[in-house]
């Protein structure tokens, strides 16, 4: 009895499967076959391009300043907002000023003395010249009251000098910024005891404008200068951390005299306008050069480029929608674009997208990537 069930759902189930398989699937293997897969695809094109070179470049102030204390004192209260913008001649610190009030009027009462011994001494040199004419006083004594005078009108004029350094001195109790810039954090607060041979108070660092310098290797430095133009001819951009190309270009200010003999590199700086202070001292950029004199070169969609161990291809589909594998030799990267040495010409289509789909010699159905519509 259990023989004859099991034969009998062992039928059963064979019907079904014959009925719930997918027969459909020879009609779908068909479609597929006739209906080749939809794929995005750009034009290869010429465009004016400029020849360009990119190297990483370090952000530095045009003017860097380290505040110190010029006289030994201590310190008063700060005069500034750590990390604010300060104007040249900005109050920043403050030495106390008692003992130095003090020299400046001990080196007045010194000058006011001197002048009145000078004053005597000449008194007496007159009286002594008008006793010799009458042959009351000897040569000997003329000649002493002459050496007074003289003596005196020195100390006089040390006196003045006395003066002049102890208002120096003075004038050192108020330090000021020496231009105009961002001061960092100080490094002494009130009450402080600070002079000439200790540490940096502050740094002080210019912002605007700014300089940014970067090594260029001596093969660049020369093929960039042997067409004998000079820094005019050459635009300068810089690239931030952000992956943003900063708004602003530079100028080549100079270049070093003479090059790294460590590195084989020559130094060379340019100087850019830095309004909205996004340009930070020391911070690390890419430099881009690139030659105002501008060639026709081949472009195309970073998008269609595939790597194998062979090196660089792209998926190029032919005028009959014909998939096919092309070798190409890139140059360097535009935007979202690379520039093409060998490989294609333009015109030619590349598949930027649906490259998961094909293989070569598979007829596809290729549409016309926005981007690259008119082209």
């Amino acid at each position: 009895m259990k023989p004859a069930i099991f034969g009998y759902f062992a039928f059963t189930l064979g019907i079904m499967g014959v009925f719930l398989s997918p027969t459909p699937a020879l009609s779908q293997s068909a479609t597929s076959e006739t209906t080749p897969p939809a794929v995005l695809v750009a034009k290869v094109r010429a465009e004016e391009i400029g020849e360009q070179f990119s190297y990483f470049g370090r952000v530095e102030a045009r003017e860097r300043v380290q505040i110190r204390a010029r006289i030994e004192g201590y310190l008063g209260p700060l005069a500034f907002e750590q990390g604010s913008f300060v104007q040249k001649g900005d109050p920043l610190f403050e030495i106390e000023k008692e003992i130095y009030e003090a020299d400046v009027a001990l080196a007045k009462a010194n000058l006011a003395n001197a002048r009145a011994v000078a004053k005597l001494a000449k008194v007496d040199l007159e009286r002594s010249k008008e006793l010799r004419g009458r042959n009351v006083v000897s040569q000997a004594q003329l000649d002493e009251n002459a050496a007074k005078y003289d003596e005196a009108l020195a100390d006089v004029d040390a006196n003045k000098a006395n003066l002049n350094l102890a208002e120096i001195n003075l004038g050192y109790t108020e330090i000021k910024a020496p231009i105009s810039g961002r001061i960092g954090k100080a490094a002494e607060t009130e009450g402080s005891l600070v002079g000439p041979s200790g540490d940096p108070l502050a740094l002080l660092v210019s912002q605007d404008p700014m300089q940014v310098a970067w090594p260029v290797p001596d093969r660049h430095f020369t093929h960039l200068t042997s067409e004998g133009k000079g820094a005019d001819s050459v635009v300068v951009k810089l690239r931030l951390a952000d992956d943003t190309v900063y708004s602003l270009p530079g100028k080549i200010v100079y270049a070093e005299p003479s090059a790294n003999s460590a590195t084989n590199t020559v130094t060379v700086r340019a100087e850019f306008e830095n309004p909205k202070f996004r340009l930070v001292d020391q911070m690390l950029v890419t430099v881009l050069i690139e030659k105002k004199q501008k060639d026709e070169r081949l472009v195309m969609p970073q998008d269609a480029l595939l790597l194998d161990q062979q090196g660089p291809y792209v998926y190029a589909v032919d005028e009959k929608d014909i998939v096919e594998i092309r070798r190409i030799k890139t140059g360097e990267q535009r935007g979202l674009n690379l520039i093409i040495d060998e490989g294609l010409k333009a015109g030619d289509r590349v598949i930027v997208s649906g490259l998961q789909k094909v293989r070569k010699g598979m007829q596809v159905t290729p549409k016309l990537a926005d981007s690259a519509e008119g082209n």
